[in-house]
């Protein structure tokens, strides 16, 4: 979050992160598998989304000009999963077999579902409304900060039991909530919108245009010029 966007520092940090995270989640995953817990197994599917979303938005920046760079399989396998672990555990939800918080449990579900149906939506239809050039960097802004959220959610309901419920797993999701909006004010004042650049050569054939017509129009005066100045016989 310190280092200058799509620097070096920048680029290895975030490997880094989701390597632990990948580390992290997959560790999570098996103790879901364990022992089931509704809380765990929607924290576990909010972060995988988000990490997994927003490390990969980075190879679908502009599906607008290479079909290389829309989904693959791997993101179309991965988003349904989630998106199918988000609806089972809404039905446990509703049919009030979800212990825990609910209200964290809630949230993470809800999370769950809106990313994974987003991308759903955006595999679906890559170039559609709310497609824009730099979208995908504030996919990727507001996906990794949401993952780190969640990191410090699960960390403050295991570590801090001197917070009441729900407030205790809910406060970092709150704050990193209003830290991706900060994130994301502050870049759209200090980057200028994204206009189509034309090519080269389009750009420069106005200039000859207008210089060839300057050219043209002043070589009547400059014969007018040389007849006047030719001695009369």
């Amino acid at each position: 979050m310190l280092t200058r966007k799509g620097g070096k520092m920048h680029r290895k940090s975030g490997r880094w992160f989701v390597i632990v995270m990948t580390v992290l989640l997959a560790a999570a995953w098996a103790l879901t598998i364990v022992d089931f817990q509704p809380y765990f197994a929607a924290l576990s599917a909010a972060a995988t989304m988000q990490v997994f979303s927003g490390a990969r938005v980075l190879l679908r920046k502009r599906p607008d000009l290479e079909m290389a760079q829309r989904a693959r399989p791997l993101d179309w396998i991965v988003t349904t999963t989630i998106f199918a672990i988000g609806l089972v555990l809404l039905g446990l939800s509703l049919a009030g077999q979800l212990e825990g918080p609910q209200a964290v449990v809630i949230s993470l579900i809800a999370s769950s579902l809106l990313f994974s149906g987003y991308d759903l939506y955006r595999f679906s239809f890559p170039v559609a409304f709310p497609f824009y050039p730099r979208l995908w960097l504030h996919e990727h802004l507001v996906k990794m900060l949401g993952a780190y959220g969640a990191v410090w959610a699960a960390f403050a309901g295991n570590f801090l039991p001197f917070l009441p419920d729900p407030w205790r797993q809910l406060w970092p999701i709150i704050a990193f909530q209003w830290l991706v909006v900060f994130f994301l004010v502050r870049h759209r004042r200090s980057r200028p919108v994204d206009r189509p650049v034309k090519p080269a050569n389009q750009a420069s054939k106005p200039k000859l245009v207008r210089r060839q017509t300057r050219q043209t129009r002043s070589a009547p005066r400059a014969a007018s010029h040389d007849a006047k100045d030719r001695p009369r016989p």
